[in-house]
């Protein structure tokens, strides 16, 4: 599974790990869990669709609009 670290361009700037593949993604922090989206049904998308490119651009959006995380 492909790993990115990234920076929020807002709030506190802090860096998140992302961890995606082909229909889902799992955001870090610290070590610690703070999103994770195991089902690329469960966002809308078909499993078709899912590609793991779609997947990382997803979890950079959950990080910049801090869906479903605290900062």
């Amino acid at each position: 599974m492909p790993i990115q670290e990234y920076r929020r361009r807002t709030g506190q700037r802090l860096t998140y790990t992302i961890e995606y593949d082909k229909g889902e993604y799992f955001i870090f922090r610290d070590g610690q869990l703070k999103r994770s989206v195991p089902d690329a049904m469960a966002t809308g998308i078909s499993p078709r669709e899912a590609t793991p490119d779609l997947m990382l651009r997803l979890a950079i959006g959950d990080i910049e609009a801090l869906n479903g995380m605290d900062e």
